[in-house]
């Protein structure tokens, strides 16, 4: 085997770039394909487009290329190198799965049992369904019925991370039947983080750090309740460039972990069945193949297996996970049945990180990017929105409450056919308040009424000085019922309140004032299941 470990230096109107490369394998037969890949990482470092890139690519068993681009800090002019520590957000989850399988196979957690089987005092409530149904697997699935959350806890300000219990305890609610809906929940990884805790004794940085992270040799993989000390850590930065300080999250089971490139890079060896020699198997092949393969058979197109994303890209079967955050931006990518893997982490916000991973598969298999650029090429520019038109089943008045883990609050929707959407929160009388209008336009997406409103009601949880309250209702009949988010403006949480209310009138109430096409437009950052920005938070 021919080992070549080289540097490169570039110099740019933006700042001297120094890419610290390993390729292993036959040098020459790599170095060709990877240089146009390469190019194109230089030029999103020159555009300022990111401040950083470190990527690990395994083929075959072998991590194959590891390179670090850019600066990692910009400040203070740290070059970043494969030894680079990032965080790698929502990546965090196939970690997460992973450790609860290995607790599967000890006989200590049983996937078909309720999560209640093994939470204490933080038990999930229903107001949907029976939660009984929330099985370990379906929390794995994300089909428990758990609502969108995320809670973002700022270095050098005054919020403080409660316990888990605590969160739990406010935010655990079920708001659709168990199975009967995909809902990507950071949440329910939050559930499997307490049930790791629970059975095992130890804390769920312990146990990772002992059971998952030292017999892969992931030498620099933590969960970090902190920013690491005495390691080479990425800064993470805005789209704007401007640094974003640490954050501790409330759901550490979905997105806390930091590591470098090669780290993810041996992590998934073990996701392909080609463990290094000083790596030690944690997983039997069987519960590997499971955590790829196995879905909810009572919800239909779901790809989400257990704490893996599958389906087919660009003609390849792929397991994959991605994750974001304000500052960074991290993908894990396999196609197993070529035995290749790419990872890839970037501390800023302006790039998609599968987009790097797919230069990366394209330079190595031919109709790959075949597939890649026939659909570059099909791709149009975006498109105006379209007028809302609202299904004739939830055009009408209804009427019920958001509830609060701190009380009821009244409130009363209006949608007209016309499209025209009005929602009020009741006065203490059961007069309406004042009128409000949505802040884009709604949108029905696969049964759920989705939408944005400002903000309709607080809870002391909610400390920005402004919110937006988001709505995603199930369309049943005569009832519309889920979730209601605060969402603060600056994106550092999203809390969950579970909403029902029932038609109360055939056909719209009319409220005497005209309709505003005045619409205050959102801050665009991507869509999640409820077409919530989501870009930074998964």
């Amino acid at each position: 085997m021919v080992c070549s470990t080289f540097k490169i230096l570039v110099s740019t109107g933006f700042l001297t770039l120094a890419t610290a490369a390993i390729i292993r394998g036959n040098s020459q037969s790599l170095t060709a394909p990877v240089s146009d890949v390469r190019e194109r990482i230089v030029r999103l470092i020159e555009e300022k487009k990111a401040p950083s890139l470190s990527l690990a690519v395994v083929r075959n068993g072998e991590i194959i290329w590891e390179e670090a681009f850019g600066l990692a800090n910009l400040e203070k002019k740290l070059k970043a190198t494969p030894e680079t520590v990032f965080p790698i957000a929502s990546a965090t989850k196939p970690f997460t799965a992973t450790a609860l399988m290995i607790l599967v196979e000890r006989g200590l957690v049983d996937l078909g049992k309720p999560a209640h089987a093994y939470l204490r005092q933080a038990k999930l409530r229903a107001f949907e369904g029976d939660a009984s149904e929330a099985t370990v697997r379906r929390i794995l699935h994300h089909t428990a019925g758990l609502p969108m959350y995320w809670n973002f806890y700022y270095a050098g300000t005054s919020r403080q991370r409660p316990p888990l219990e605590t969160t739990l305890q406010r935010y655990g609610i079920i708001v659709s039947r168990p199975g009967e809906s995909y809902n990507y929940s950071n949440l329910g990884y939050a559930v499997l983080e307490s049930i790791i805790e629970q059975v095992t004794g130890k804390s769920y940085p312990e146990f990772l750090a002992a059971e998952v992270f030292k017999p892969l040799n992931l030498k620099h993989a933590a969960v970090c309740k902190a920013l690491p000390e005495g390691l080479d850590v990425a800064e993470k930065y805005a789209s704007t460039l401007a640094p974003i300080p640490f954050c501790d999250h409330d759901t550490r089971g979905a997105s806390a972990i930091y590591a470098t490139a090669h780290d993810l890079a041996l992590f998934m060896l073990l996701h392909l069945g080609r463990l290094q020699p000083d790596q030690k198997a944690i997983l039997k092949p069987e519960s590997i193949i499971a955590m790829q393969k196995s879905r909810d058979s009572d919800v239909r197109n779901s790809s989400y297996a257990l704490g893996w994303e599958t389906g087919r890209r660009f003609g390849y079967p792929i397991v994959t996970h991605g994750g974001g955050m304000d500052g960074c931006r991290a993908h894990l990518a396999m196609i197993p049945s070529e035995g290749l893997a790419a990872a890839v982490l970037i501390n800023g916000e302006n790039v998609p990180s599968i987009q790097v991973c797919d230069w990366i598969f394209a330079t190595l298999l031919p109709e790959y990017a075949k597939a890649l650029n026939a659909g570059a090429g099909g791709r149009s520019g975006s498109s105006s929105p379209t007028a809302f038109k609202p299904p004739a089943e939830i055009v009408g008045t209804w009427q019920g409450a958001i509830r609060t883990h701190e009380g009821d609050i009244p409130v009363r929707l209006i949608v007209e056919s016309d499209g025209r959407v009005e929602f009020f929160r009741m006065d203490p009388s059961g007069a309406p308040g004042k009128r409000l209008s949505p802040l884009k336009t709604p949108a029905v997406n696969q049964g759920i009424f989705i939408v944005h409103f400002p903000q309709v009601f607080s809870i002391s949880d909610a400390s920005a000085a402004n919110h937006r309250t988001v709505l995603g209702l199930k369309i049943r009949e005569n009832r519309l019922s889920g979730e209601a988010n605060t969402i603060a403006t600056d994106m550092s949480y999203s809390l969950p309140s579970y909403i029902e209310m029932k038609r109360v009138d055939g056909s719209p109430e009319k409220t005497g004032a005209p309709w505003s096409k005045r619409r205050p437009s959102g801050r665009a950052r991507g869509s999640g299941s409820l077409g919530i920005s989501t870009e930074g938070i998964k």
